[in-house]
């Protein structure tokens, strides 16, 4: 007997394995939260000696909570910019890069709430910081931060709605939009599945047309509905679980086994190695420009990448849809935005210094630039004929 599995491509298959790591993190953390005290005094305790230490197998659920955090933002990042990379954003695929991107803004605030729940040191000073950034929006900064916080400062009450967020509203959101980006109702109203002695198939239906279609072509269910998602899903699960067991130092930082002080700041404040990009952006721009000040710059730096990401489908003016490879301008383009990228996370993890902050708004400027100029070289390839 013989296992083939043609053209097999993983990066076709991060969107499965972010599913089934959503998943594990909705148990894992539905496990938690039953032990979990949402108050600034009580939750550190509760996370770090009731979940890890008495809760029966709570070290281990943490562990996997923890641990999956950072393997789903990983996933994320490759399936966002392998998308970009097969170009998987273009003509019918357009709808589901718009609801990946608001999946991709979601779960930036999932992953923020969560990274605050356990009120470590670093964890604390990493939302004061990050939420007192929220004062530079023009117009309604401050009352968008005291909005976010619920005070002037983190309390039990900014505790308390970041708790809700991450384990109530923003999953259940998140869930339903899920449905939509992987055309689960679409799928299920045009597939049948077929037992027969040869086991389960499956076929597309035209149950939407008025015209019935002559030939159903009935394939094996298992073979080529399941299999290659099932391979790339236990490829990954077991990097995953080797991780959880064995390497779980990845997913926490040594700081946040202090418990939280508001009395003592950390010398270098840092989040989540997945905010690190945004981080830097936020602060390369350290110079004013006459009346405009250099928080208001990193703040728009910020929005226009995020709103360049969201639009790329009609930035991109190429009409045809193929791979970055097999683009003369495109590709370059596309290594500059994953070296950007990479770059602004390693600086962001860096204390600041001149070196860090130049290297910082060289590479900042650059990200910026890219969205711009795309819409002109992607002209210029369509005209060359690529």
């Amino acid at each position: 007997m013989k296992w083939q599995i043609p053209n097999f491509n993983i990066l076709l298959y991060t969107g499965t394995i972010l599913v089934v790591l959503f998943i594990i993190m909705a148990i894992s953390g539905i496990y938690l939260a039953i032990y979990y005290k949402p108050d600034f005094n009580l939750a550190f305790q509760s996370v770090n000696t009731v979940i890890m230490h008495e809760a029966p197998y709570g070290w281990m659920w943490r562990k996997i909570h923890g641990v999956g955090s950072t393997f789903f933002f990983l996933v994320l990042y490759i399936h966002l910019f392998g998308m970009i990379y097969l170009g998987f954003y273009k003509h019918t695929k357009r709808f589901f890069w718009l609801t990946g991107m608001v999946l991709y803004f979601g779960f930036m605030v999932v992953g923020f709430t969560g990274y605050v729940l356990p009120m470590g040191q670093m964890s604390y000073w990493a939302a004061q910081v990050i939420t007192s950034l929220l004062a530079y929006i023009p117009g309604f900064g401050e009352d968008a931060m005291r909005l976010v916080r619920g005070d002037y400062a983190l309390s039990d009450v900014t505790l308390m709605r970041f708790y809700v967020l991450h384990i109530a509203l923003m999953p259940a959101i998140l869930a339903a939009i899920v449905l939509f980006h992987t055309n689960f109702f679409k799928w299920y109203a045009t597939t049948k599945l077929h037992f027969n002695r040869k086991g389960l198939h499956v076929s597309k239906q035209m149950r939407f047309s008025k015209i019935a279609e002559a030939n159903i072509q009935i394939k094996p269910f298992f073979s080529n509905t399941l299999l290659k998602p099932l391979l790339a899903t236990t490829l990954f699960l077991a990097l995953f679980f080797y991780a959880v067991f064995f390497h779980d130092y990845l997913a926490f930082d040594a700081l946040n086994f202090i418990p939280a002080n508001p009395a003592d700041t950390p010398a270098h404040i840092y989040p989540e190695w997945y905010f690190l990009w945004m981080l830097q952006l936020l602060k390369s721009f350290f110079i004013d420009i006459g009346p405009i000040s250099s928080g208001y710059i990193g703040m728009a730096s910020l929005v226009v990448v995020n709103l360049g990401l969201l639009f790329l489908p009609y930035l991109d003016k190429n009409s045809k849809r193929l791979n970055a490879s097999q683009r003369p301008y495109f590709k370059w383009w596309f290594l500059t935005l994953v070296v950007c990228f990479l770059a602004l996370t390693i600086l962001g993890k860096l204390p600041g210094n001149p070196m860090v902050l130049w290297l910082g708004i060289g590479f900042s400027t650059i990200l910026m630039g890219l969205f711009f100029i795309l819409p002109w070289l992607s002209r210029k390839e369509t005209d060359g004929k690529s």
